[in-house]
């Protein structure tokens, strides 16, 4: 079956859309880049509330300049601050980008490692083979080509996260933002992954980001959380990977969170940097919800290899 062709209606609408992404890109660039923020512990291991995106100004500003994409995931008022809190943290903890060797797991449609590496990172992406997001195209990569600046080289490698293709001690940062929920989901055959299992095989992953991790490296993970027995509706929902099961997935259960990654971390050996903020009765407060709805929560988690 052939997919139909959007109407005129819907092109025009998209062209619309691709142009403010540029014209918001334009006007970042001729923005004054606000101060950075004064000097405070790092709290890079707690959950998002929605007081943080105020603060990480200076580093939105730095990544809005970039490109279409980043420019869009840092002032979507639907994603009410929750991208500018994933990736204004790791930019707040990272002192110097040049020569950093940097491995970002699950990159997806995400230009954030082209943003790294022309930093001066040397970056390598990890995506399944069949990747599970198609990356942007069309007319707004043209326009992108035109507005974005040019990213720097990046080294893309197809593996599983569970069972990285990589020597021991290999990068001094690993990055995986907003990828970790999704092992609810097996894929390509998208069917679901019951919870026990999600459990096992994160523990894999984790294991995985420590092997390759050199020693004084930093792991950075960004994730969902939720607290399921109060939860009734999912925005997110109908982006779910996988076809038949619970109602609300796409998210670790908020009490399990301490265990499963600041928990899991500190016992094989690893630092908390700034230690832990995170507390699960968090997710009661609304200022504390993503744009997911009630009783969905997002988390970051900041490590070092000893």
């Amino acid at each position: 079956m052939t997919t139909p062709r959007p109407t005129v209606a819907v092109r025009l609408a998209y062209g619309r859309h691709v142009l403010r992404q540029a014209i918001g890109v334009l006007a970042a660039r001729l923005t004054p880049a606000p101060p950075t923020a004064a000097t405070e512990t790092l709290r890079a291991n707690g959950m998002f509330n929605a007081a943080m995106p105020p603060s990480l100004a200076h580093e939105r500003s730095a990544l809005e300049r970039f490109d279409l994409y980043l420019n869009e995931v840092m002032n979507s008022p639907r994603l009410r601050g929750q991208i500018v809190f994933e990736y204004g943290i790791l930019l707040r903890a990272i002192d110097r980008w040049r020569g950093l060797r940097v491995l970002d797991v699950g990159t997806g449609r995400s230009t954030f490692p082209g943003w790294m590496s022309r930093e001066g990172a040397v970056v390598t992406t990890l995506d399944l083979p069949e990747p599970a997001e198609r990356r942007l195209g069309g007319f707004q990569v043209r326009v992108n080509d035109v507005v974005g600046r040019r990213p720097g080289p990046t080294r893309p490698v197809a593996g599983s996260m569970r069972c990285l293709p990589f020597r021991d001690d290999r990068f001094d940062l690993v990055t995986s933002l907003s990828v970790v929920e999704h092992l609810d989901t097996d894929l390509p055959d998208v069917s679901f992954v019951p919870y026990d299992e999600q459990q096992r095989r994160l523990g894999h992953v984790l294991n995985e980001m420590i092997r390759v991790a050199a020693p004084g490296g930093r792991i950075y993970i960004t994730s969902e959380c939720c607290d399921f027995d109060r939860a009734t509706t999912d925005a997110w929902k109908q982006a779910y990977y996988y076809r038949g099961g619970p109602p609300l997935s796409g998210a670790w259960p908020v009490r399990d969170v301490p265990r499963l990654f600041y928990e899991f971390f500190a016992a094989r050996g690893c630092t908390l940097v700034g230690g832990v903020q995170f507390d699960a009765a968090h997710i009661a407060r609304e200022d504390y919800w993503t744009w997911r709805g009630g009783y969905f929560g997002g988390f970051s988690v900041l490590a070092q290899k000893r």
